[in-house]
């Protein structure tokens, strides 16, 4: 059973480590880059995390296991300004390997979109094209793409977005902490 809840400053090095894993999975010599980024990722969330902004938020999918529980998905959202206004944007949407395809990034994504509707009526969000899997969830979940653009390292990129007003396929008084 997986449950979804919002991240505490506890939970900062499993979901760094997770954010790395998802992000960075190669192995090798390639496992001791992924440390290092994943300090950094930790440093970054921290940052974030104490900033106690009142529009962000990260959500976390855990199995509650004895005596703690383990961390197999997160997600962010805050405002970022797309096109000229202030919108929700979720970042860093990440599962963990051995938990993919058994719909805990589809529960992350209703646990943001039941935060955040009825304030607002859209959520954005971006993902490289050579990410499939990725966009393949995004698209049976309702987003469309907005526009094509291409990251600091020059790859493709979409910028996806979702009207939050259409028919709910769950209810929007599962958490609205964020808002």
């Amino acid at each position: 059973m997986i449950e979804i809840r919002a991240a505490e400053i506890t939970d900062l090095p499993s979901v760094a480590q997770l954010v790395a894993l998802s992000f960075h999975p190669g192995g090798g010599w390639q496992a001791l880059w992924r440390s290092f980024v994943r300090w950094g990722i930790e440093q970054d969330l921290r940052d974030r995390w104490q900033q106690e902004r009142p529009h962000y938020c990260c959500w976390l999918a855990v199995m509650p296991m004895e005596p703690s529980s383990l961390c197999v998905g997160s997600v962010e959202v805050q405002l970022r300004e797309i096109k000229g206004q202030p919108q929700p944007y979720l970042s860093n949407l990440a599962v963990h390997p051995d938990y993919r395809r058994r719909g805990i990034g589809r529960q992350l994504l209703h646990t943001v979109e039941a935060s955040l509707f009825p304030t607002y009526s859209h959520l954005y969000l971006h993902v490289l094209t050579q990410n499939q899997a990725a966009q393949r969830l995004y698209a049976r979940c309702g987003f469309e793409v907005v526009e094509e653009d291409f990251t600091f390292w020059g790859e493709r990129k979409l910028l996806l977005g979702k009207s939050l007003t259409g028919d709910r396929p769950y209810s929007p008084s599962a958490i609205s902490s964020w808002v």
